[in-house]
């Protein structure tokens, strides 16, 4: 099944109303909608184009349409577009997985300090001149501490008082940055206590994120959907 529908005008840059439209596909159980502002005949539009539900939303209803229609068409949209891409199973969508996926978090990029890292290059130079020398090498509990220290790692915390004697934050530079932002869903647990991505799912055993998996979207909201106003206004492309 297929739709075009004309659910609002929507304001752009400028002031000026354009209309929205949005095409509504349903086949072998998968919905995908996609929508555009102002489509003009060269291919371009005057404002958004593709998942603008979010501008599409905040425009006026056209003439069939009410605001309650044109924001559950939207809230239709948001939670069900793509519905045979799930990186989450059931289980997970009812435990909050999904919300906590879009969540950011600050990770820290942390290296070596100066002296810790003489420190770490002294004792694997202890080691490889007894090693040259033919002589047996005992390592002291700090060369040992020191020779496995990473160069660099990164964080979802911040240090400790103790571990801030031998790591800093990296210095910012036209490449890199101490800090940085990452959402939870593409994190894996040891990456951040709070991360999922891999996680098991406490009921089936699934694997966040780990394959697509497809959410049967209700028979009455695909009823509902193909129950719409047609547009009566032909785009130019949708």
């Amino acid at each position: 099944m297929k739709k075009i529908v004309n659910p609002s005008k929507c304001a752009i840059w400028n002031g000026k109303k354009y209309n929205a439209f949005a095409k509504i596909i349903f086949e072998d159980g998968k919905l995908s909608i996609s929508g555009v502002i102002g489509p003009k005949s060269n291919g371009n539009c005057y404002g958004g184009a593709g998942q603008c539900v979010d501008e599409i939303s905040k425009g006026t209803p056209t003439k069939e349409w009410t605001d309650e229609m044109l924001q559950k068409f939207c809230d239709i949209w948001k939670e069900y577009h793509l519905n045979d891409m799930r990186p989450y199973c059931e289980h997970q969508k009812a435990l909050g997985w999904r919300e906590i996926a879009k969540k950011k978090v600050t990770i820290y990029n942390y290296t070596l300090t100066h002296e810790a890292f003489d420190r770490k290059r002294a004792a694997e130079k202890s080691a490889l001149d007894a090693l040259r020398k033919g002589e047996t090498f005992t390592p002291t509990e700090e060369q040992i501490k020191y020779a496995i220290l990473a160069l660099s790692f990164k964080s979802g915390e911040e240090l400790s008082e103790d571990r801030k004697k031998d790591y800093e934050l990296k210095k910012a530079t036209s490449y890199s940055s101490p800090t940085e932002e990452k959402i939870l869903g593409w994190m894996h647990p040891e990456e951040h206590p709070e991360g999922i991505l891999g996680k098991p799912c406490p009921v089936c055993g699934y694997k966040y994120g780990t394959s697509w998996k497809k959410e049967e979207v209700p028979e009455e909201i695909i009823k509902w959907l193909f129950d719409l106003p047609e547009t009566e206004v032909k785009p130019a492309w949708i």
